[in-house]
């Protein structure tokens, strides 16, 4: 009598990627928590907003006539969905896919980032997530104008918010160095297209997220809870608090779905 080969188990079911969105005003420090966090999290991938902007010439125009690159609509938001989703389903980015973005200016800004947190802090932090994930995979993406796309709130497992001050948010964008491009004329470094296109553009897409609609206070923590929007505690919280804060975020949702 022959005896046939045992049935070959399933493999075992593959988590999707638990995905951490990072959101806020344009300066509020989303690439820098990002960098940080990367170091921690170990991501299977990264998914940045700004490498689905669209071309110079299919940017909104501004009623002065210069570009507004600010805007709902400066991104190819069908596109960026769809690379998210794509990723959330299978892990991998889409093939082909590239970003624009210098991968030596990503290093330098990452180095420079990571800096602003010890070591200890980030080898303390890793420890506490690598417990709570139990081997799941992990994915970031991150942008100015996220949370306003129900579909992109509903793929992100763990939605962060950076807040910050009107006042904080133009000093950090007028003295970021080389945030600018000969093509561009630096149109959108000057204190004109701050107010006109970052800062109201923030306002117009955000404040409903905050009471009476002031972005620069208090949350709607109700409509927050019921959406899974984790919020900063206060405005302009420094690097490090925000890395203990998203950290803390982070493992919190991590960790019903170890259990």
């Amino acid at each position: 009598m022959s005896l046939s080969a045992p049935p070959m188990s399933a493999p075992p079911p593959r988590f999707p990627p638990f995905i951490v969105a990072i959101s806020g005003c344009a300066s509020a420090g989303k690439s820098t928590t990002m960098h940080i966090l990367r170091t921690v999290l170990s991501p299977a991938f990264t998914i940045q907003q700004d490498d689905f902007n669209k071309e110079f010439a299919d940017l909104p125009v501004r009623p002065n006539g210069s570009l507004d690159a600010d805007a709902v609509e400066s991104t190819d938001i069908p596109r960026f969905k769809a690379a998210v989703l794509h990723a959330k389903r299978t892990g991998e980015m889409p093939p082909g896919f590239s970003s624009w973005q210098d991968p030596e200016q990503v290093a330098f800004e990452q180095e420079i980032a990571v800096g602003r947190v010890s070591e200890s802090q980030r080898q303390a932090a890793k420890q506490t997530v690598d417990e709570a994930r139990v081997g799941r995979e992990i994915a970031v993406i991150e942008g100015w104008l996220l949370y306003q796309d129900e579909e992109i709130r509903r793929m992100a497992d763990v939605k962060l918010f950076l807040r910050t001050s009107k006042a904080a948010a133009k000093y950090r964008r007028m003295t970021r160095p080389g945030y600018g491009d000969p093509e561009t004329k630096d149109f959108w470094r000057t204190e004109e297209y701050f107010e006109e296109c970052v800062w109201e553009n923030y306002v117009k897409n955000s404040k409903s997220w905050f009471v009476g609609g002031d972005v620069e206070g208090e949350p709607d923590r109700e409509l927050c809870r019921r959406e899974g929007l984790a919020m900063q505690p206060t405005l302009d919280m420094s690097v490090g608090e925000t890395f203990e804060w998203a950290v803390g975020v982070i493992v919190e949702a991590l960790e019903p779905k170890a259990r």
